[in-house]
């Protein structure tokens, strides 16, 4: 069977009621993969939520990485998995990869003009299996009823926005597992944590994005798709989500062992409550169609601080005005040498 390997990354919107993201007017109630969960009266910020996912026809692995901050030192995330997830530790050195693999061309450009700086309780789930990775406690949840879920998951400590939890019934209704994480430390969270892997059965690769309907800001996803040729991410009523940002052969070491092509798709939905209508669907466009994007940067050119072309025309200026005095100097003394030799 043809091995395929799909990697995936989003920016993170943020989800649960009392977050606040920089630069958001308002909080979001999803991200792109999962729910975060900080405790009541703990704020957190997300930054990017990226994640490299490998599929080998029977069983798919997400490796997750979260950028965020909090003032308190707990918060969580719950993913939702077609069937019980393995947890276990993930690779930062993949994610380092694909960014050496899909950086684009970069076309410099000289620019001699101008400058720098311009510009109710149900039946409880069932745990599966607890593991705990350090700075993460990983708890896999198979769930039968939404209003058990939601008790459980708030009786220990996972902070979940209403508007999430309406959309749990979906996931149960077809039989799927939940994966609810604590990350936890001495410290508040500032940056960025080590991957967390999540390795479960399925037929179908899949994204799990259903959660982001509830977002209430737009949401970008940025997925990393390897295989025979050029790979596409669909909804269930077969609609592509998002365009292609870099395609072709693979060629950084790190990633040849999980297939010889990639394929990078960004899709930004402006209104998620419309525009997500479910989870996404991984798989082959049967072509090939390599695409890299140009990355224009302009090289300021200078001279003693100065635009080197307003230095050259200021000297193209002065030239031209001593020229014309010359020039109209010649005039005026020829003029005066022919009166001074007519007859009068």
């Amino acid at each position: 069977m043809t091995r395929r390997v799909i990697a995936a990354g989003a920016a993170i919107v943020l989800l649960a009621s009392g977050m606040t993201a920089a630069g958001l007017a308002q909080p979001a109630v999803a991200c792109a993969c999962g729910a975060p969960t900080p405790p009541n009266g703990t704020t957190v910020s997300v930054g990017e939520e990226h994640a490299f996912v490998t599929f080998d026809g029977t069983t798919e692995r997400i490796d997750l990485v979260l950028d965020m901050a909090a003032d308190g030192a707990d918060t969580g995330l719950v993913l939702p998995t077609p069937t019980p997830a393995t947890v276990s530790l993930g690779q930062a050195s993949l994610f380092e990869a694909l960014d050496r693999q899909t950086a684009p061309e970069v076309d410099t450009v000289e620019d001699w003009w101008g400058s720098e700086g311009e510009g109710g309780a149900g039946a409880a789930p069932e745990v599966l299996s607890e593991v705990d990775l350090g700075p993460v406690q990983a708890v896999t949840l198979a769930a039968s009823d939404a209003a058990g879920l939601q008790a459980w998951l708030a009786a220990n400590g996972y902070a979940i926005d209403p508007a999430v939890q309406n959309l749990f019934g979906d996931y149960i209704a077809r039989g799927w597992s939940f994966a609810a994480l604590k990350l936890t430390g001495e410290v508040p969270l500032d940056g960025a944590l080590d991957p967390v892997s999540f390795t479960f059965t399925t037929s179908q690769a899949v994204y799990p994005l259903l959660l982001s309907q509830a977002a209430t800001v737009p949401q970008t996803v940025r997925l990393y798709l390897f295989g025979e040729d050029t790979m596409q991410a669909t909804f269930p009523d077969g609609t592509v989500a998002g365009d292609v940002a870099w395609s072709g052969p693979v060629t950084e070491p790190a990633l040849a062992v999980f297939g010889t092509y990639l394929t990078e798709i960004e899709a930004y939905f402006a209104d998620p409550a419309t525009q997500i209508t479910g989870d996404l669907t991984l798989g082959s466009t049967g072509e090939r169609r390599d695409y890299t994007p140009v990355e224009t940067r302009t090289k300021y050119v200078q001279i003693g601080g100065v635009p080197l072309g307003i230095a050259i025309a200021a000297v193209a200026t002065v030239f031209g005005v001593m020229l014309l005095i010359v020039i109209l100097g010649g005039v005026v003394h020829r003029r005066a040498e022919l009166r001074r030799r007519r007859p009068w």
